[in-house]
């Protein structure tokens, strides 16, 4: 089976930040040397983010891809597959945040919170957990740059864990940008700012 080709170009920024940020949180790539196949592949929860299943679907679809999803009932994990030699060359190279490009970052922020993300509306905050310190310095980075605070922490790694993870904690004010989070779309307007929680 041949990759498909893309047309990232049927996607905005911000889109295509969400499929990058998504991907990074969530996401997987496998070149299977034996069938020469190129799969990329989403790992999401079937019961907590079922409105984001349908937004990556979509997503995919837009750049005309076709994918396939698979349930594993043993962990309520749904992954979603593609094949795409393109998009997983794309990936190779874009995972990272743009210095020029404002709505693909805020895209970018987006998928990455609707992965590895946290939203609490009793207590309003937004929290990402990623092992990948350069990525959360970056955001961090981003987000200072447009007067959003946030704060990242590190999280002593459990009985279970091989490598040290971090808490990016993200200002509340991030619900007034014009962000794609499902997570953080589910947010009171207003509320107690915890992003600079030591």
């Amino acid at each position: 089976m041949r990759g498909s080709e893309i047309n990232l170009k049927a996607l905005s920024e911000c889109e295509r930040g969400y499929l990058f940020g998504i991907f990074e949180g969530d996401g997987y790539k496998i070149y299977d040397k034996k069938s020469r196949h190129y799969h990329i592949e989403f790992y999401l929860n079937s019961e907590k983010d079922k409105e984001i299943i349908q937004f990556v679907i979509f997503l995919l679809k837009k750049i005309n891809l076709k994918p396939a999803t698979y349930k594993d009932k043993r962990f309520n994990c749904l992954r979603i597959r593609v094949y795409s030699k393109s998009l997983f060359n794309l990936i190779n190279k874009n995972i990272k945040l743009n210095d020029k490009n404002k709505e693909f970052d805020i895209g970018f922020i987006s998928g990455l919170i609707d992965s590895e993300g946290c939203v609490n509306c009793n207590k309003n905050f937004i929290m990402i957990i990623n092992t990948n310190k350069k990525i959360l310095d970056d955001c961090k980075d981003f987000l200072n740059s447009i007067g959003i605070k946030s704060s990242i922490n590190l999280r002593k790694p459990s009985f279970k864990d091989k490598k040290n993870s971090y808490r990016m904690y993200i200002s509340v004010s991030f619900k007034r940008l014009k962000h794609l989070s499902k997570k953080a779309g589910k947010l009171p307007s207003s509320g107690v700012d915890i992003s600079q929680q030591n």
